[in-house]
């Protein structure tokens, strides 16, 4: 998936060592807001982060050679970033045919996550990320478990959209979680019925308002977004309009392992509809 973030900046977990006397002083005759190491490490990772397969892991080498380190083991921030790379890390690793490698980096996912929110619990970044590795886990580990981490999954989504409401992936997230429990098997919903009094439910409509809502916050750019919004579009049988998503996510030029895959099924879905239109 595609994720966008900005830098946040806790001071309190830099001391003055991080700092150059000499450039001390020259920046701050200047005006200039001065930066940790810290920030410029985020900023770095961030960057990598947003390009191709190869510097995604090396934002997670970086990052992997500090965690632990306690001004970094402790600090939110890195916490989230390093579930991140790992997680896109075990991506990759997926791709490559790797299965032991993804597994161990998807619990590392999580584990560091749900250090994030431990020690700050708004950091929508981690609660993003902690339910992220949720799905994958659900997928490792069985139907049961899969079924059992929803109501988890679909709460630390909900709690990232309380604080940042303006994440489009967080909605496309809460969407996908709508669109799983509708297309829940008949064996599926027995299981569920077993784990929970009341177990999860959605309808294709919800799904739709959430892909709708993460295409209004970023119009135009996000392959995966569209082919969801023509699945649902495709589940309710209209197929003109599933054809219209599936025509703008196919036109969407990516270069992610979920681009990829997305694309994929966008090739596949085109052909079997696109006589509908």
């Amino acid at each position: 998936m595609i994720y966008g973030m900005t830098l946040s900046s806790d001071e309190e977990y830099e001391t003055s060592r991080e700092y150059d006397s000499g450039s001390l002083s020259s920046q701050s005759l200047k005006g200039k807001p001065l930066k940790t190491s810290t920030q410029k490490l985020f900023e770095t990772v961030d960057k990598l982060l947003e390009g191709s397969d190869q510097e995604k892991e090396n934002a997670y080498n970086l990052l992997a050679a500090k965690k632990d380190i306690l001004t970094y083991s402790q600090n939110p921030d890195f916490l989230w970033r390093l579930s991140k790379a790992a997680y896109f890390l075990s991506q990759i690793e997926n791709g490559r045919g790797n299965d032991e490698r993804k597994k161990s980096l998807v619990y590392e996912a999580r584990d560091s996550a749900q250090d994030a929110f431990s020690i700050d619990e708004n950091k929508a970044e981690a609660h993003k990320w902690y339910a992220i590795t949720l799905g994958s886990i659900g997928e490792i580990e069985g139907m049961q478990v899969k079924i059992k981490s929803g109501y988890e999954f679909k709460d630390h989504i909900e709690k990232a959209i309380a604080i940042n409401p303006s994440d489009p992936s967080l909605h496309h997230l809460l969407g996908r979680w709508c669109y799983g429990v509708y297309m829940l098997t008949w064996i599926e919903r027995k299981v569920a019925s077993t784990l929970f009094a009341t177990p999860p439910t959605a309808t294709i409509d919800e799904a739709l308002k959430h892909f709708k809502e993460a295409e209004r916050l970023s119009p135009g750019k996000w392959k995966e977004n569209m082919l969801y919004l023509a699945k649902s579009f495709i589940e309710k049988k209209d197929y003109s309009s599933a054809v219209l998503w599936l025509e703008k996510a196919d036109a969407l030029v990516g270069s992610s392992q979920d681009d990829k895959t997305a694309q994929e099924e966008i090739t596949k879905l085109l052909n079997q509809y696109r006589t509908y239109a």
